[in-house]
């Protein structure tokens, strides 16, 4: 525990300047970008408040990017450190998705405080109900879209020693055609055989409706929560990230 006390410590005071740097894009995008939005302010100004709390399911992946690219900057710590791998992806995990949360629960009470101001855009319990929703629906899909990161990441480290910065090129037409391979598995009638085995239906009314947009959910008739796919979905990325921890730790610090 003290080991990854040590490692956690380590990698916010690498991160933190620029976790203070998100804070300042939080306002400043928004305010800057209404400013410039050809309509009513107050209206553009949340617009581009929602639009910067969807794009934090991608702050998680350039946290992490920051993080590993300065511990592959020191080699010769990095690869001899006593810790597992296990334990150095839970520092990086969670203090990118720390400063996540962080960023996107400030996000969030600018955009109250913007609501607050101009009350008359929205109907503010609707928009309570879907801003809890929506927080939800980004903060789950960030873990699923840092996985599939980390799997990549490691395919790049593994590459780059032997073929440089083609490495670049390499991982990005793997990820499209990772993308392509998943469509078309996903589009099978055994996939669908296999995600579909547990759906359960709930009424418009209910409130595990409203918090469960953006998640594994269905706007059918009636409206129904696809656990068989969240399942799937979650064993998956478990197996992806053994297998991409375990590739990590036999090739890139090997």
């Amino acid at each position: 525990m003290n080991q990854l006390r040590g490692l956690m410590m380590k990698d916010w005071t690498i991160i933190k300047g620029y976790m203070l740097l998100a804070f300042l894009l939080d306002i400043v995008i928004p305010l800057g970008a209404a400013s410039l939005y050809r309509t009513e302010f107050y209206e553009g100004l949340l617009v581009f408040c929602g639009t910067m709390m969807a794009l934090h399911i991608l702050l998680p992946i350039i946290l992490l990017s920051i993080l590993f690219t300065k511990e592959m900057d020191h080699p010769d710590i990095f690869f001899h450190s006593t810790a597992s791998i296990h334990k150095i992806n839970a520092s990086k995990f969670g203090i990118a998705f720390f400063v996540t949360c962080l960023s996107l629960l400030w996000m969030s009470i600018l955009t109250f405080a913007f609501t607050l101001i101009a009350p008359e855009v929205f109907d503010m319990d609707e928009l309570l109900l879907f801003g809890a929703a929506f927080i939800a629906g980004i903060l789950f899909f960030s873990v699923f879209v840092s996985i599939i990161y980390y799997f990549y990441l490691t395919m790049f480290y593994t590459m780059k020693p032997k073929i440089g910065g083609f490495a670049y090129i390499v991982s990005i037409g793997l990820f499209i055609f990772g993308l392509e391979m998943w469509d078309r598995i996903a589009a099978t009638e055994l996939y669908a055989a296999i995600t579909g085995f547990w759906v359960i239906q709930v009424s418009e009314s209910d409130l595990l409706t409203r918090l469960s947009y953006g998640l594994m959910v269905s706007f059918g008739e009636p409206p129904t929560i696809q656990m068989g796919q969240l399942l799937i979905s979650l064993l998956l990325l478990s197996g992806l990230y053994l297998l991409s921890a375990r590739w990590f730790e036999k090739k890139v610090r090997a």
